[in-house]
């Protein structure tokens, strides 16, 4: 049955924040040609979006209004009076002058084409925006959770089956992510204790916002300090972890719309991966969280995850997987569960690395790692035990770092999203169990560095099938030890049969 994919857009994607002619290639005539016929067709494809959004209203499936309220202000960033002016006709001013070998009157002749696809776009975005204030957004559903639509039971079941790769209920998932809860919070407070800070967790993030050396106002200022840590920090110490690291680089970049408070963008073969920092609100990034979000979407997490399963010998499919939550449960697997949880266990494998630099650092990662554990408490709260929007915020806030503002944006995610944000902790658990398996197994013949190979280099899949991978590697290890040789076989029986001289020697002194 439908629901997610016939509400293609919402405040965290769609066709106003992801657009067909965003990656195009404009470097010849037939660059352009094409990039012009792709933005003919976007009218078309504006129109299939409103057509779905019909299809929601008629059965009754629509968004809640947290999910997309955001989208008029959003498309509006888009609308321009100047075609000139228009980020879809960019290509055709500097770029489509420095080309060679295109004459002058055909260059007018592109241009002056592309302004009328544009124009025709620019209207179709106006027409996409006064539907969604006008009509979209009287028929969004009335209750938070996916539960309250027709077979929304079943529903977010099945969209936790695909976002985990598991058959857990939404039961168990909840009492993990309260179990995950109180374990981080008595982390929290031994860092506190040791710090001998008197005060709640809330009251101890609060006193680290306010102080002036956990604080930047300048959104370059952070973008910088962020290339340190990837670039000075974290790039030295991979070897040590990882082994045949891909050569493709990532670069820093804000984001641009007010969403999580970062993302990643996939490397190809022509573009380098791309960590996206949320800076609308500069001072709700704490420099005490730098670290563990690079190690997240930066390296070893997403981009690391990303470039190893680049370069594996792995169907088209399977290299480039496209990430679209609007035919969950229907569309093919992303795994969340493995590509989050890869992303979790690279904030954890920081510690390993030394990469934490102090106790801030530290409770800077205990505050991402308690969001994710909240967040399988809240998610199946909103979508299965009827929570209102406030309770999980609440919640949220009562455990972590995080401001209303930031807490707000979280919740509204997990809303439009059922699901997807229990597969950070999931998956993260599945695979620190499944090393620590391989650690007791394998003794002294544990290789970090292949245990992680096995993990990335074949790219993301069920959590099933990871089990199955790991204990293939363990079996096949275990096979490959290498045998006793017989010089040692020798040096043992000289060492036992002097150990037998001297308990002889021993016992005649003691019957002297």
């Amino acid at each position: 049955m439908s629901y997610s994919s016939i509400n293609p857009m919402n405040f965290l994607g769609g066709i106003h924040l992801y657009y067909p002619v965003s990656m195009a290639t404009t470097s010849t005539r037939g660059d352009f040609e094409n990039y012009i016929a792709r933005l003919k067709g976007m009218p078309g494809l504006i129109q299939d979006v409103m057509e779905s959004f019909d299809k929601a209203i008629e059965l009754n499936r629509t968004l809640h209004r947290y999910s997309i309220e955001q989208v008029p202000d959003q498309i509006a960033q888009l609308l321009v009076n100047v075609t000139e002016d228009s980020y879809f006709y960019w290509p055709f001013k500097e770029k489509l002058n420095a080309t060679e070998y295109i004459s002058d009157a055909d260059k007018l002749d592109l241009q002056a084409r592309a302004a009328s696809a544009v124009q025709a776009v620019n209207q179709s975005y106006a027409n996409l925006k006064d539907y969604i204030q006008n009509v979209y957004l009287l028929h969004t559903r009335p209750y938070t959770g996916v539960n309250s639509l027709e077979n929304g039971e079943e529903y977010y079941r099945a969209c936790l089956k695909w976002h985990l790769s598991t058959d857990m209920s939404p039961d168990e998932v909840h009492n993990i992510g309260l179990q995950e809860v109180e374990r981080i919070y008595q982390n929290m407070l031994k860092v506190m204790k040791k710090q001998q800070f008197e005060g709640t967790v809330k009251e101890y993030f609060a006193s680290l916002n306010n102080d002036s050396r956990f604080v930047y106002d300048d959104a370059d200022q952070i973008i910088k300090e962020y290339e340190n840590i990837i670039h000075d920090r974290i790039d030295p110490v991979l070897p040590q972890f990882f082994k045949d690291i891909p050569d493709i680089p990532i670069v820093v970049r804000k984001m641009s719309y007010d969403g999580p408070g970062g993302g990643y963008g996939s490397a190809t073969e022509e573009y380098p991966g791309v960590f996206y920092v949320n800076l609308f609100r500069p001072r709700e990034n704490p420099v005490y969280e730098f670290m563990s979000l690079a190690l997240h979407e930066a390296s070893p997490g997403h981009h690391l995850q990303h470039i190893y399963g680049l370069q594996a010998n792995l169907p088209e499919f399977r290299r480039q997987p496209e990430l679209s939550f609007y035919e969950v449960p229907f569309y093919f697997p992303f795994y969340t569960a493995y590509v989050e949880g890869w992303a979790l266990y690279a904030e954890y494998l920081g510690e390993e690395m030394g990469l934490y630099k102090d106790d801030y650092e530290l409770m800077g990662r205990y505050s991402a790692e308690m969001l994710r554990a909240c967040r399988l408490v809240v998610d199946t709260g909103l979508h299965y035990f009827n929570w209102e929007k406030q309770r999980a915020v609440d919640f949220m806030l009562n455990y972590t770092a995080y401001s209303v503002e930031a807490v707000n944006i979280e919740v509204n995610r997990y809303i439009t999203w059922p699901g997807q944000a229990c597969g950070y902790k999931i998956g993260e658990i599945r695979m620190r169990e499944l090393r620590s398996k391989a650690e007791a197994e394998l003794g002294s013949f544990f290789d970090l560095r292949d245990f992680h190979s096995v993990i990335l280099v074949n790219g993301p899949m069920p959590l099933s099938v990871l089990e199955t991978t790991v204990n293939d590697w363990i079996m096949t290890t275990k096979k490959n030890v290498p045998t006793t040789s017989a010089a040692t076989v020798v040096q043992l029986s000289e060492i036992i049969h002097i150990i037998c001289l001297l308990s002889c020697v021993v016992l005649r002194c003691a019957f002297a």
